[in-house]
């Protein structure tokens, strides 16, 4: 809303402005153009001037030259009408002009006009003094204004001007209003398109086009939508029913072989054979949990029951039992809680959080099985809970360490499997992020944010 406001905003002030320019333009040339008519009227006779350049001596009327040569050049004629109507003098008198005049005709040349001649007049010792320009070459017309209207122009002028520049205004605000009413709608159907909304714009209006494509790119975004729900169900189905279908199996074996580890009938080697078929079978169980649980959380299926909880009892609880049952005597695992960490607590599902810290620290157990020392971490700071799980094995290869901190489609991680996908996900589903990072000299972390409580 605010940036269709900075639309018509701006769309009336560059009205405005628009309407202030061409005044300033149009009053710009009509100044130069007077000022320039002036200048060169100014450099010419006046009427006045002519006639008193008019001189006579002895019944012989004579003109000065500087006049003669204006009249000259400007194709102008002259005349003097005397007292008895007759033209005592003349020159270059055009041959339809009369010679005699009667006191109408007098009277008709003050109206600016002789036999379609524009004529000027003015007053002579000896008669009326007449100067003549060439016909449609001068257009003269007479202008009666009452008194109190040319007294008040300085008042109405400035007035009418004001009162076109609030008409500029008030139109382009209507021209607008009815821009951003359009806007409007189409910023309507872009958010709602954004939201992966169904959008239904009315076509028409100067944005009707606009509005037809994004009726268009609804209709494909929610067909596309469909198809990919459609395929993610599909594939989640799948997951879910191949998972399903391996699980009754695997447990025949696992059964079997948890047997034959205790049949003291089978020779020692048998019996190590049955340890690893059980032991192999829990991994497979294991990776087809890990399958579906990140299936679920990639499509968010995966229900999440948030509750509040501390954090620093939970990671005891996992260390705990992690040395009570994976560790091996090539492994060290050691906690430190800071002081300022002991009482954070944290909205989330615990049992996923729990799976998150235990996925990282099996991961390292698993990828270094000559041994490490693995240290966990519990800090906060800034309403963020910091927990960081630290190895000194191996650390991640370059090419899965990029596609844990930048995921893409599709993902490969290697023999490090969808144990570290999963905590990505799960701090994902917490508002929480998930850095991966190899430490200098050896060894890798992981460090989990997550919000806390407030």
């Amino acid at each position: 809303m605010k940036s269709l406001m900075k639309i018509l905003s701006r769309y009336v002030l560059s009205a405005a402005a628009t309407a202030i320019i061409l005044l300033i333009i149009n009053f710009t040339v009509l100044t130069v153009w007077l000022y320039q008519s002036a200048s060169e009227y100014g450099k010419n006779y006046t009427v006045s001037q002519m006639a008193e350049e008019l001189t006579e001596a002895d019944g012989i009327y004579s003109l000065s030259e500087p006049v003669a040569r204006e009249l000259k050049n400007k194709q102008q004629w002259a005349m003097l009408i005397d007292e008895k109507g007759a033209v005592a003098w003349s020159t270059d008198l055009p041959s339809d002009v009369p010679l005699n005049y009667k006191l109408t005709d007098v009277a008709g040349l003050s109206r600016w006009y002789l036999k379609d001649y524009p004529v000027k007049v003015w007053q002579h010792e000896n008669g009326l003094f007449v100067v003549g320009s060439p016909k449609n070459s001068m257009w003269k017309i007479g202008l009666e204004l009452p008194m109190k209207l040319v007294n008040n122009s300085e008042i109405l002028i400035p007035a009418l001007l004001i009162l076109n520049l609030i008409t500029a205004v008030l139109l382009a605000l209507l021209f607008g209003y009815r821009l951003f009413l359009a806007l409007k709608k189409l910023t309507a159907g872009i958010e709602s398109l954004a939201r992966m909304q169904p959008v239904s714009l009315p076509a028409q209006g100067i944005l009707g086009d606009l509005a037809t494509g994004i009726n268009h790119a609804s209709a494909q975004l929610i067909r596309q939508e469909s198809a990919l729900n459609k395929r993610d169900n599909a594939r989640t189905t799948w997951i879910a029913g191949i998972s399903h279908d391996i699980r009754t199996p695997l447990s025949v074996i696992m059964g079997y072989a948890g047997q034959m580890e205790e049949d003291n009938t089978l020779n020692k080697k048998q019996q190590e054979l049955a340890v690893t078929i059980r032991i192999q079978c829990q991994k497979i169980k294991a990776l087809i949990n890990d399958l579906n649980l990140a299936s679920k959380l990639e499509y968010d299926m995966q229900p999440i029951r948030k509750e509040e909880f501390l954090l620093a009892p939970l990671i005891r609880s996992i260390v705990a039992e992690l040395l009570n049952s994976n560790c091996s005597p090539r492994h060290t695992l050691s906690l430190s809680i800071d002081e300022n960490a002991q009482n954070i607590s944290i909205i989330g599902d615990s049992q996923l959080i729990k799976r998150a810290i235990t996925n990282i620290t099996l991961n390292s157990i698993r990828h270094n099985p000559d041994g490490c020392d693995i240290t966990i971490q519990l800090n906060t700071g800034s309403g963020t809970a910091f927990l960081s799980v630290t190895d000194n094995g191996t650390g991640f290869p370059v090419q899965t360490l990029k596609c844990l901190n930048h995921p893409i489609e599709p993902m490969e991680l290697d023999n490090h499997g969808l144990g570290l996908t999963i905590v990505r996900q799960i701090m994902k589903a917490h508002n929480g992020t998930a850095s991966f990072s190899n430490v200098t000299g050896g060894g890798c972390q992981v460090t989990l944010s997550l919000p806390e409580k407030t």
